[in-house]
Order: structure tokens, then sequence, then C-alpha cells
């Protein structure tokens, strides 16, 4: 389970650093810095959002992502 819990938490964090790098340069002006707050954005907006933010804080965001991930992996496998 262990290892199965971390091959997870590679993949999420690989896909946490090159989703974001690939993506962000789409991003628009008011998405990158929204005018009004992120939560006054669409759905779309907000992701593109998100994907400007993580990859300004991407050590902190793959941490998030893979505690998230691998809390998941382990909890799931024991319920």
């Amino acid at each position: 389970m262990f290892d199965f819990a971390l091959k997870c938490v590679t993949i999420a964090i690989a896909l946490n650093i090159i989703l974001p790098f690939i993506l962000t340069p789409f991003a628009s002006v008011s998405e990158i810095k929204p005018p009004n707050g992120a939560a006054m954005l669409s759905f779309k907006g907000q992701f593109m959002h998100m994907m400007v933010h993580h990859n300004q804080v991407i050590l902190m965001s793959s941490f998030i992502v893979g505690l998230i991930v691998f809390l998941s992996v382990v909890v799931a496998e024991n319920i």
C-alpha cells in the first residue's frame, strides 16, 4: 500500500508541475491578476488563475497536492 501511495504522490506532483507550466502561457491578463478577485472569474478563469498560482508557488503547491493524495490513498485503503 505504501508503494502505491508513493506512486500516486509522484504522479500527482509531476502533474502539478507540468500542467501549470503548459497552461500558464494561455492565461489572460484578468486570469493572472483578477481585478475583482478570483471568485468573480468564470469557472475556466478560476481554473487558469489556479494554474498560474500553482506555477508561482510550485514547491508549496506540490507539497500540498502530494499530502492530499497520500492521505487520500491511505484513507481509501483503510475503509
